[in-house]
């Protein structure tokens, strides 16, 4: 005899079918893998987690020296510290004591899609971190041929470009070197809800450290002739 408030096992496994079915059929098909996958995931750290996987060694490089990743050729050549520099973007406050650290690039978009130059989320101003500055992005990017702010690298282009960052006055000097972090990004493909492709999840690739050459006000800094 059934107890009160008993059922059938039978007669429950076939509601549970029944139930499982009808909470299906209300979720889009292409969800399920993922769902599978979320499922997965939360099964593994409940026992450990998965197998940590060892981070790709971080490459030492001199100015001059060239890094490649899958979106960009970038090639740190010099710098130098400037009062400012207008053209460039970088517009420092002499009465704030600001001054202006600025890198000349050799940059070329390997990819097949245009890239932003400034983007400080990604591109080329994503790339170039100043990690002795706080491991800030560059405040401004400008081509060094026009002074072009701002640019988007064309596929297969190289172009040399002038990248800076508005700093205190004591915070660099000659005898200092600008530290610099290279990083790559991985290409994300949107699915289900999100399309297209983009560039995410920037990790540090390659340092280096280029010395400083104080220019002073700049190009147009009159310059005293050398004692006869």
């Amino acid at each position: 005899m059934t107890a009160p408030g008993d059922e059938p096992r039978g007669t429950r496994s076939a509601r549970d079918a029944q139930w499982l079915r009808t909470a299906t059929d209300r979720v889009p098909t292409a969800w399920i893998p993922g769902i599978l996958t979320a499922v997965f995931l939360g099964a593994a750290a409940a026992f450990g987690g998965l197998e940590a996987v060892a981070a790709p060694p971080v490459e030492t490089l001199q100015p001059g020296e060239t890094h490649v990743n899958d979106m960009l050729s970038i090639t740190v050549e010099r710098a130098v510290l400037i009062d400012s520099l207008p053209d460039a973007g970088a517009r420092a406050d002499p009465e704030k004591g600001q001054r202006v650290v600025a890198a000349v690039v050799m940059a070329e978009n390997v990819w097949d899609t245009a890239v932003p130059g400034a983007a400080k989320d990604t591109g080329l101003a994503g790339s170039i971190i100043a990690s002795g500055l706080g491991g800030r992005p560059p405040d401004a990017v400008a081509r060094l041929d026009d002074a072009n702010t701002g640019p988007w690298l064309q596929p297969g282009v190289p172009v040399e470009l002038v990248v800076a960052w508005i700093i205190d006055a004591d915070e660099l000097t000659d005898a200092d070197e600008l530290e610099l972090e290279l990083r790559d990004f991985s290409l994300a493909t949107g699915r289900l809800i999100v399309n297209g492709e983009w560039w995410d999840t920037p990790v540090v690739a390659a340092k280096m450290n280029v010395p400083l050459t104080d220019v002073g006000a700049g190009a147009d800094q009159p310059t005293s002739e050398a004692p006869e």
